[in-house]
């Protein structure tokens, strides 16, 4: 009686699956973004899905500069570190405070920028977006790019 109804529950949980739509896996990174409107980096959700590549900028006064990129318009992806050396900053507040000028250094978050370029759909001009996200989701938004079909260009690995 037991295994009937073990392989009764199993059959139905297969099928019941099996009729559920495909839900294509999303990649959502908080990061900052570009915000054209006013020339500046605003805080943004970075959403890859379905095709396409959404930006949203977080602040209400900025939906205008909300973006949806196709995965067919997408020409180039590059990426790099957005974090400049600190190391001369470093030395100075080492020399200057000792080893707790070593302190904001521990503290430094780490980014990735990103920039995507794009054909406009509306004009056919080459258009670009750039955000940023963290460092350590990098492995993550590479492969939902690729999932789109986009290559993502390492730009630090080639300057070497």
């Amino acid at each position: 009686m037991n295994k009937s109804i073990t392989a009764f529950t199993l059959i139905t949980l297969t099928t019941v699956a099996s009729m559920l739509p495909t839900v294509a896996l999303a990649g959502s990174y908080k990061g900052k973004c570009f915000n054209k409107l006013e020339g500046d980096m605003d805080k943004c959700h970075v959403t890859i899905d379905n095709g396409n590549v959404y930006i949203n900028m977080r602040k209400t006064s900025n939906q205008t500069a909300n973006q949806v990129i196709s995965a067919s318009a997408i020409e180039k992806v590059e990426r790099s570190k957005s974090a400049k050396r600190l190391g001369k900053t470093a030395i100075w507040t080492t020399l200057a405070f000792g080893p707790l000028g070593l302190l904001p250094l521990a503290f430094k978050k780490k980014k990735m920028t990103y920039v995507v370029q794009f054909k406009n759909k509306d004009n056919g001009k080459s258009e670009g977006a750039i955000f940023t996200i963290k460092r350590s989701k990098t492995p993550l938004a590479d492969i939902d790019l690729k999932n789109l079909g986009a290559e993502v260009v390492n730009v630090d690995a080639a300057a070497q």
